[in-house]
């Protein structure tokens, strides 16, 4: 081989990058459209990782540019350095805590967090091109970071692993309903996250035409979310929705102007809640309000289940009907077979499913009850916190029915035995807020004539690991996010996802099937468990564990009950003005879900 090919070679191999050793570890310089940007190289399971931390995807949104859509950065000139996280956008720490934080490298909050990371295997190459995986992080979009979700363990299944920060709680969700306020900023960070990966990641190896976005809880709710919005055609091209669905009202706050209101009164912008809200108001005022005092303004409205003065779950600062992403309510739209935004869903490919224990965050909301009824979460929980508290919370916030409905609930389930009342009150939750409008979406995707295929999944592996609470003698089955636990790392993974042969082989498995979703819009492979397609008719799903089995109608009798049977009593009514189709609501005020999202990370 001559001298001139074997560095035309050398080239071609490691993609214009410049090598050297660092303390043990790699940097190397990639060039692309933006600009160069450094990496880091680190051994993940005796293959090299590249890390390109803390890529600004976004102009900082602060000063004018605070309560704005994201402004594209412009190419840089220097060298980016990539080899340190960033700061996470603002955020109450106190929420997510240790569980949160303690493994997380850079532990600052900034309003200027708009940036992503990529992961991807070393040395880089740009003549194969790898499928994308996009994280979308959860946290009731009030707490977490993309930090957490370490990509490693995609990278070395060959695909390029991007995790971003998006903004939080007020400065990403504050609406005043109209165009003073739109809201949505943290969604419309996302689409610019998208756009700037369409038009960089071939220079890290990536294919633009092969994009899978995928999220967790809060991050579930944003991908379906953003996969009913026609205009991201081409974005993306999968999707996997872990534990959340556009098809909830828990997707979309239905009062903005309330929270609006409140919080800008607290900072000073305003001298009432009845006052006018104009554009000098935001311009003048709003957008210079220091980040912290914006912060504790927003606290009330994000962390409190008697926010409108009684029991609710319903959601605030949240995403909103905003006339632009969103021309009516998502559940509405989905569920026209002709509308465009069906149309586009049903083109895309889609994994969506469930913890076989939803339910296990809602113990947490009922702590503050313990003293004004009289019963401990360890013990169990007395019938009045079902019949007296929750079941008109999900009556009311779920269908806007009254005691009818209510009565329904209660009497569907309660039961005499303690511990099953326990679980049953937290089924109730976890149904409501994450299995059933899972189960909906899936019917939604799989109706009609759309080219995307469809597959549910349930994650029932137990692990023994810390949480944030002890959890109670009562409570069964694999809790909300426990699946992340095996999903990311080895960086900030906790050590009992890891511990065992069988929990690493879990690992294998589970992201196998995802892997080879995004690689080629099917999850199975040799060596796997055969896992079925979705359909209206027998709704196969594939049950995640350690040794993973099929199954058919996934909580069969209690699907039918909040998806039929509640929905045809209210049809029957002609005078009741619930909605025909079953809408639930917010999984939970943030602080609960947060807090629960953090534990397994």
């Amino acid at each position: 081989m001559t001298v001139q090919s074997l560095l035309l070679s050398t080239r071609l191999l490691f993609a214009l990058t410049v090598v050297m050793c660092v303390s043990g570890q790699f940097t190397t310089t990639l060039k692309t459209p933006s600009g160069s940007i450094k990496g880091l190289v680190k051994s993940v399971l005796r293959r090299n990782v590249t890390q390109f931390r803390n890529i600004p995807y976004a102009k900082p949104p602060v000063g004018k540019l605070r309560f704005k859509k994201p402004v594209p950065i412009e190419p840089w000139e220097d060298t980016l350095d990539g080899t340190a996280f960033g700061p996470s956008c603002v955020q109450y720490k106190s929420i997510g805590g240790d569980y949160q934080w303690a493994r997380i490298e850079n532990k600052n909050l900034s309003e200027d967090c708009l940036q992503l990371n990529i992961f991807t295997t070393y040395p880089i190459s740009t003549t194969d091109k790898k499928p994308v995986m996009f994280m979308i992080h959860g946290g009731s979009y009030i707490i977490e970071q993309g930090t957490a979700y370490d990509s490693s363990y995609l990278a070395i299944k060959d695909v390029i692993g991007v995790n971003i920060n998006y903004r939080l709680g007020v400065f990403g969700f504050l609406s005043t309903g109209d165009d003073i306020l739109p809201g949505n900023y943290g969604l419309w960070d996302m689409i610019e996250a998208l756009k700037w990966v369409q038009a960089n990641i071939a220079a890290f190896g990536g294919d633009p035409n092969n994009v899978t976005i995928f999220g967790e809880s809060a991050g579930a709710i944003s991908v379906t979310l953003l996969a009913s919005i026609p205009s991201n055609r081409g974005l993306f091209h999968r999707v996997i929705a872990q534990s959340g669905s556009a098809t909830s009202l828990m997707s979309i706050s239905l009062d903005p102007i309330r929270v609006a209101r409140e919080v800008i009164k607290d900072v000073g912008c305003i001298p009432t809640l009845n006052s006018t809200i104009n554009r000098n108001v935001v311009t003048d005022c709003l957008q210079y309000v220091s980040a912290d005092v914006l912060l504790q303004a927003s606290l009330e409205p994000t962390t409190s289940v008697h926010y409108y003065g009684y029991f609710s779950i319903a959601s605030q600062l949240y995403p909103v009907v905003d006339r632009q992403l969103f021309r009516t309510l998502p559940v509405d739209s989905l569920s026209d077979p002709n509308s465009a935004e069906s149309v586009f869903f049903k083109s895309i490919d889609l994994i969506a499913g469930t913890m076989e224990n939803e339910g296990s965050v809602a113990t947490y909301m009922f702590y503050p009850y313990e003293g004004t009824m009289q019963f401990n979460t360890s013990d169990g929980y007395p019938p009045a916190l079902l019949c007296n508290v929750m079941a008109p919370a999900v009556a009311r916030d779920m269908f806007q029915a009254g005691s009818a409905v209510s009565d329904m609930i209660c009497k569907r389930y309660s039961t005499n035995d303690k511990a099953q009342r326990s679980r049953n009150i937290a089924n109730l939750y976890g149904d409501s807020c994450f299995l059933a409008p899972t189960v909906q979406i899936l019917n939604f995707h799989s109706q009609g004539q759309g080219s995307g295929k469809t597959y549910q999944y349930v994650f029932s592996q137990v692990t023994n690991t810390t949480t944030l609470y002890e959890k109670p003698y009562w409570m069964l089955g694999a809790g909300h996010a426990e699946e992340t636990g095996y999903q990311f790392g080895p960086y900030n993974q906790a050590p009992a996802f890891a511990a065992t042969e069988q929990a690493r082989a879990l690992t294998e498995t589970f992201n196998s099937y995802f892997v080879n979703f995004a690689k080629t819009g099917n999850p199975n492979d040799a060596g796997l468990v055969y896992w079925p397609e979705y359909s209206n008719t027998d709704r196969r799903y594939i049950d995640i564990k350690y040794e993973p089995t099929q199954g058919k109608d996934l909580f069969q009798a209690r699907m039918k009950f909040l998806l039929e049977e509640i929905p045809n009593s209210l049809k029957s009514d002609v005078t009741n003005s619930a909605r025909n189709l079953y809408t639930p609501v917010s999984y939970l005020v943030g602080m609960i879900v947060l807090n629960a999202l953090a534990l397994y990370v």
